[in-house]
C-alpha cells in the first residue's frame, strides 16, 4: 500500500485517537524536552568533570566548557518554554467562546 493511499475507515487502529493527534504528539515532545534539559542542567557539571577525568576536555577548559554548556542549556530551555507557550496560546484563542452570546470569537452574529 503506498503511503500516499487514503485509509479506509474501517481498518482498526491500535491506541487512542487522542493519542495519534499531532498536537499531542507536539506536547508530549515539549515536555519530555523539558524534562531532558532539566535532568542535564542538574548534572551538568558532573557531566563535564566525566568529560575531563575520561579525556575529552582539558582541565584548564573545564570552567569555560561548563558555562558553555550551561549556557546552551538555558537556551535550550527558552526556547522549548517559547514553543510550548505559543502552542498554548494558539489552542487557547482557537477555544474561545463569548460568555455572553455562547459562540466562538470572532464570528459574526
Amino acid at each position: 500500500m503506498a503511503p500516499d493511499t487514503p485509509r479506509k475507515p474501517g481498518i482498526a487502529r491500535f491506541g487512542h485517537h487522542w493519542r495519534l493527534a499531532q498536537e499531542t504528539r507536539t506536547l508530549t515532545m515539549l515536555i519530555l524536552g523539558h524534562v531532558i534539559v532539566f535532568l542535564l542542567s542538574i548534572g551538568h557539571d558532573e557531566i563535564v568533570a566525566e568529560m575531563v577525568a575520561d579525556g575529552w576536555i582539558f582541565a584548564r577548559f573545564a570552567e569555560q566548557f561548563e558555562l558553555l554548556f550551561g549556557l546552551v542549556l538555558f537556551v535550550c530551555w527558552g526556547a522549548l518554554t517559547y514553543r510550548l507557550m505559543t502552542m498554548l496560546q494558539r489552542a487557547r484563542a482557537g477555544d474561545c467562546v463569548c460568555p455572553r452570546c455562547n459562540q466562538r470569537c470572532g464570528d459574526p452574529e
